[in-house]
C-alpha cells in the first residue's frame, strides 16, 4: 500500500508544470531598452522643470552679482542639455527598434 501510494505521488509529480509569468511583458532587448528609455523621460520632465526654477530663482536672488547670475544661466542651460541627451537616447532607441523589426 505505502508502494502504491509512493508510485501515484511520483506518478503526479512527473506531470506537474510550473509556469513562470514574463514580469516584463517583452520578449526581446531592444523593447527592454526603450521601456527604459520611456520612463527615464517620464522621470526626467519633472526633474528638467524643477532645474530650469532653481536657475530662475538663482538668477532671481543674484543681486546684481554677475557670478551669481551666470551659475543660474549654466543651471538652466545644463538641464536643457541633459533632456537633449535624453531625447537623443529616445531616438536611436526608436531608430534601433525601427531596424532590428
Amino acid at each position: 500500500m505505502l508502494k502504491e501510494a509512493l508510485a501515484e505521488v511520483l506518478e503526479r509529480k512527473k506531470s506537474v508544470s510550473v509556469t513562470i509569468p514574463n514580469p516584463l511583458g517583452v520578449n526581446d532587448i531592444v523593447q527592454v531598452i526603450n521601456n527604459i528609455i520611456n520612463y527615464i523621460i517620464y522621470i526626467s520632465v519633472p526633474i528638467l522643470a524643477i532645474m530650469i526654477l532653481i536657475g530662475g530663482f538663482q538668477i532671481l536672488t543674484a543681486r546684481e552679482d554677475p557670478a551669481k547670475v551666470a551659475n543660474g544661466r549654466k543651471t538652466i542651460m545644463w538641464a536643457a542639455i541633459g533632456f537633449v541627451i535624453i531625447l537623443a537616447a529616445k531616438g536611436a532607441a526608436l531608430i534601433i527598434l525601427t531596424i532590428m523589426g
